[in-house]
């Protein structure tokens, strides 16, 4: 009988015995214990190895969920200090919006009120209850210029068959003291988007922005921020853009002598035409702040130009003011044939502006310069 297996239950495994000699057991001992260094030192080394390999894909994360995300997939989680966060996915190669706030609100139809216009006369036309207009235009004015919200629902002005009031000439136009102005026709849906500037570097984005998305707007030049930066008129007339004057100081030019006022006109066109020669503010002139008088009207008129205001004041130049604030003052307040004043570019109105344009569009409104509003045809 094999002593190794005595004794073995049958379908056991074979239990392995060794000879109790001393330095056989020390023998072993030895290499088990070199085994397991070996084994230990293995592992951890992996293990290192592992961590790192982990790390390095820690860092490529984004990189490689952006290449594995299917293209229909909603949206990619990246890993951020161990937290997930889900990030919209884009195309590679589309375009990126431009940031804005908030949402674009509902369209709706409004009117230029005319000097003598009646809400009976607007709800005659508009074929609606006098109540209804009323009820959405709570702070109704009766001024001139002023935008009257239509229910829905409503005949709109272009339908109107009421003429249109008779203007032979642009001093016919109503302007009041505050600044407001309109065109002659108040029912066409037609806008001039007009812009009050001194020099800052994104005036230039932004010109060039308005005409790829074909715009053509009309700029109102400071003289002295002409003299320093000479270069922005042909950058405006490259794209398409009219020029007006705004004063060489932007000082308040009521009060002022007609050597002063005279002055602030012929300094200003002087610095545009050193710029491009041929290239004149004539015949547009807006002043600063809107501050006017019969005197000075006169005298501007004498020098050659027509003194305009606007219909809505985006008040884009207020210390604070978000870009929230000046697309709802906008789109409020806009109206069939309104002129819009806006300055130089800033955080506010760069990213208001898009958002404008994208309403008036969607509203069917077309973009024209204010000397396209203004003169009768």
């Amino acid at each position: 009988m094999n002593s190794l297996t005595e004794h073995q239950p049958p379908n056991q495994p074979q239990q392995i015995r060794t000879h109790q000699n001393p330095l056989a057991q020390l023998l072993l001992g030895v290499a088990l214990i070199a085994a397991g260094v070996l084994v230990f030192l293995w592992g951890s080394g992996r293990a290192i190895w592992s961590a790192g390999k982990v790390q390095e894909q820690e860092r490529l994360a984004p990189v490689a969920l952006a290449q594995e995300a299917s293209a229909d997939a909603p949206a990619a989680v990246i890993l951020t200090d161990g937290e997930p966060v889900v990030e919209e996915q884009v195309e590679p190669d589309a375009e990126q919006p431009v940031e804005t706030a908030g949402e674009q609100h509902a369209l709706q139809d409004s009117y230029c009120l005319w000097p003598g216009d009646t809400l009976s006369d607007i709800a005659y036309f508009s074929n609606v209850d006098e109540s209804f207009i009323q009820t959405i235009n709570p702070e109704f004015t009766g001024y001139a210029g002023a935008a009257v919200l239509l229910p829905e629902g409503s005949t709109p002005p272009a339908q109107w068959p009421s003429p249109l009031p008779v203007v032979k000439s642009i001093a016919e136009l109503p302007f009041g003291i505050s600044g407001y102005y309109i065109s002659y026709d108040n029912r066409q849906k037609r806008v001039a988007l007009s812009f009050d500037i001194g020099y800052v570097p994104r005036n230039h984005e932004l010109m060039a922005t308005l005409a790829q998305r074909g715009i053509r707007a009309t700029y109102f030049m400071l003289g002295e921020a002409v003299q320093r930066h000479p270069e922005i008129i042909p950058h405006i007339l490259d794209n398409g853009h009219e020029l007006g004057n705004h004063s060489f100081t932007h000082e308040n030019m009521q009060g002022m002598s007609e050597a002063e006022i005279r002055s602030e006109l012929d300094l200003t066109e002087q610095a545009v035409q050193a710029a491009v020669p041929g290239a004149t503010t004539k015949p547009l002139f807006r002043a600063p702040f809107g501050a006017i008088d019969d005197y000075m009207v006169q005298i501007a008129g004498d020098d050659g130009y027509y003194v305009i205001g606007w219909t809505v004041d985006s008040r884009d130049w207020t210390d604070g003011i978000t870009a929230d604030a000046i697309y709802e003052r906008v789109t409020h307040h806009v109206c069939p044939g309104a002129i819009i004043a806006f300055h130089d570019v800033n955080p506010a109105n760069y990213l208001a502006l898009p958002r404008i344009i994208d309403y008036l569009e969607a509203n069917d409104y077309e973009f024209v310069n204010v000397s396209d509003m203004i003169f009768p045809h």
